[in-house]
């Protein structure tokens, strides 16, 4: 669908992409990752001829329609419906000219013939689009995204960035395209939201590549992650945690390459340091310094920089942290809690969850004192301090301001030095520090916003949203941080991942109402997933038991053995054609390994050897290819193992 040859983009001294090459094939789902600033976004914005780049060439397949969810939104007072129906250009086209079409009335008494040819041929375009369909498939999009009934038409204007974010992902849902370029689609959606979304991609036809800190959501989509590193793009195959275990296989392999290189290197400049002043020795002398000047030194790991920092322990408080007593709180005639009660205790890591609109945000500005109480009372425990962290507070930041400044007003107690190690932990090095808040990333000044609340020790902290605008490896430090400190935490994210790592229940919000379950989010979506199977279970306990009474031991059993008997049939070949498959995978891969180490040695790459290099680089692309042959063989297999089992169930 999409390929990159020897891409290159530079913005002044830095280099983003150094000759990158990268093929997004048909129905193929990629993930893109990789650290803040390696250049994720401005890819997407190239591909899309948003963003020149300085060389190399872009190839689109032909009339293949490419979307990208856009940054800049849309707002007026058309109906958000309206906005996700209309919002394609190429189906208001098509509408347009129908409608001009049936109020022609002079074309269709004097030309009836064409008229007619014209009609059906925008016709047939209309239903290649499913055109008639269309509205009723955009409501079924918005209702899986967070929206109701009763938001449909009401005006885009009346909704905040976010919620139009969600509109333009709808869009660009229903349009369908060949090619969809997501960039942080999770960002300003809730849980199940998420979930509803990686259901959809699943059954998306077209290719996707996507961008995404959230480990869980590219782990169910993604089968190839490409990682953008120092001017690089590394492929891997597989989910995100494959290829985490293949990334460290290839850094070993680099490592020994470049240990191998430095002794190589060392030898070279010892000869020349000794017989430097022989002129017996200048013509061997000169040619080994040439040698080391056109010598390509192996790169080692990059040590990107992410979030590293432990939180300071607060105080020791009272074992009650917050307490929550009757409170009632309404927006206008909407009442979202009526004589809540709830106690937080020390050590309490909580992630709240619920429905949109069930009150989640809400109740973290409760806890946190930045929204009025109705009537009830809050009470704080014994030496308690807060800290509330939300993504709209980076928008209240200082833009006049340096980075620097902006610490100084809440860790002037603290040395130059130990403020740069501070800021250093949330990604700002060198320079970076005297930038102008005006001009930082939205990323970055959620990162100084949390290194603001973080500063000082707090018992209680309450966060919405945290892991929002920070990479995955800075999600992950952030997550271990979190496990790590000793106080009381609330927290609302969407990345399941990042909440399995951190917290130690759950808190379902429903119609004003909280209901407990202890352990970390998947915990949670196991006793979920019991509760719907019970309330199942009890459905249809009156259906299985007529059927039960209707059926004999003796016919349930032949069935039963009968089901047994198609399933092993359909089973029994694929199976063996599978551990053959596996066995040969297996062989190959270790063969490619071995050749691998080869290849990492330099002597190989000396004058003498160069048949014996030769021989070698191609062993190692036909074992690719063999490789990548029997792999694909590998998934035809399984998935046919699969519908088999489904089939016979």
């Amino acid at each position: 669908m999409i390929y990159l040859n020897e891409v290159s983009k530079q913005f002044g001294p830095k280099i983003l992409f150094n000759k990158i090459s990268f093929h997004l094939r048909p129905k193929e789902r990629v993930g893109l990752i990789g650290a803040n600033g390696t250049g994720k976004t401005t890819l997407l914005r190239i591909i899309c001829n948003d963003e020149p780049y300085d060389s190399g060439s872009i190839t689109i397949r032909k009339n293949a329609k490419v979307a990208r969810l856009a940054q800049e939104l849309e707002t007026n007072d058309r109906s958000i419906l309206h906005r996700v129906v209309w919002g394609d250009g190429v189906f208001a086209d098509i509408r347009k000219n129908l409608d001009r079409l049936e109020q022609d009335s002079k074309l269709h008494e004097e030309e009836p013939e064409e008229w007619s040819r014209q009609y059906g041929n925008w016709q047939h375009k209309l239903e290649q689009l499913n055109g008639y369909d269309r509205e009723i498939r955009a409501k079924s999009i918005l209702s899986g995204l967070g929206f109701h009934d009763h938001h449909m038409e009401e005006p885009l204007s009346k909704f905040s960035g976010g919620w139009r974010m969600r509109v333009e992902l709808a869009k660009l849902l229903l349009e369908d395209p060949d090619v969809l370029l997501l960039d942080e689609p999770t960002n300003h959606l809730d849980l199940k939201s998420v979930v509803w979304l990686e259901g959809f991609l699943k059954n998306f036809q077209g290719s996707l590549l996507l961008i995404s800190h959230d480990r869980s959501f590219l782990n169910g989509l993604v089968h190839r992650i490409a990682e953008l590193d120092r001017g690089t793009l590394n492929e891997y195959k597989g989910d995100y945690e494959s290829y985490e275990i293949l990334k460290k296989e290839r850094e070993a392999l680099l490592e020994a390459a470049a240990s191998n290189q430095q002794r190589r290197i060392a030898e070279v400049e010892r000869f020349i340091e000794r017989f430097r002043a022989k002129n017996t020795k200048a013509t061997q002398v000169q040619s080994r310094i040439k040698m080391l000047n056109k010598m390509e030194r192996i790169e080692t790991t990059s040590q990107a920089k992410t979030v590293g920092f432990r939180f300071p322990q607060p105080a020791r408080c009272g074992r009650v942290v917050l307490e929550l007593k009757n409170i009632n709180k309404s927006y206008g005639d909407l009442k979202v809690y009526q004589n809540f009660s709830a106690q937080l205790e020390r050590g309490f890591k909580v992630a709240l969850v619920g429905e949109n609109g069930a009150g989640k945000s809400t109740l973290l500005k409760l806890m946190a004192e930045v929204l009025p109480i109705d009537s009830g009372e809050l009470v704080p425990g014994h030496n308690v301090t807060r800290a509330y962290y939300a993504q709209h507070h980076s928008e209240s930041l200082d833009p006049d301001r340096s980075v620097l400044d902006t610490m100084e007003g809440v860790a002037g107690h603290l040395t130059l030095t130990q403020k740069r190690n501070i800021l250093g932990s949330f990604l700002f090095s060198g320079d970076d520090v005297e930038k102008k808040v005006g001009v930082l990333s939205g990323g970055e000044r959620s990162r100084l916003s949390l290194a603001k609340m973080l500063v000082s020790p707090s018992s209680l902290l309450l966060l919405d949203e945290p892991t929002n605008h920070l990479d995955i490896k800075s999600c992950e430090v952030l997550a271990a941080a979190l496990a790590d400190y000793e106080g009381t935490l609330v927290t609302i994210s969407h990345d399941r991942f990042f909440l399995d790592g951190i917290i130690n229940r759950v808190w379902e919000i429903d119609s004003g109402n909280l209901k407990e379950y202890v352990g970390n989010y998947s915990d949670y979506e196991w006793a979920k997933a019991r509760e719907a199977e019970a309330l199942e279970a009890t459905a249809n306990t009156s259906e299985k038991k007529k059927e039960s009474s209707e059926k004999s031991d003796k016919d349930r059993k032949r069935e039963e053995a009968e089901l047994r008997n198609r399933k092993y049939k359909k089973l029994k070949p694929l199976q063996t054609e599978l551990v053959s498959l596996e066995n040969k995978l297996e062989q190959v891969m270790e063969e490619k390994q071995k050749v691998e180490l080869i290849l990492a040695d330099q002597e190989i790459y000396q004058a003498d050897n160069k048949q014996k290099l030769q021989e070698t680089l191609e062993q190692q692309r036909s074992l690719s290819r063999e490789e990548q042959t029997l792999m694909e063989q590998w998934e035809v297999v399984h998935t046919a193992i699969e519908d088999a089992q489904n089939a016979v169930q």
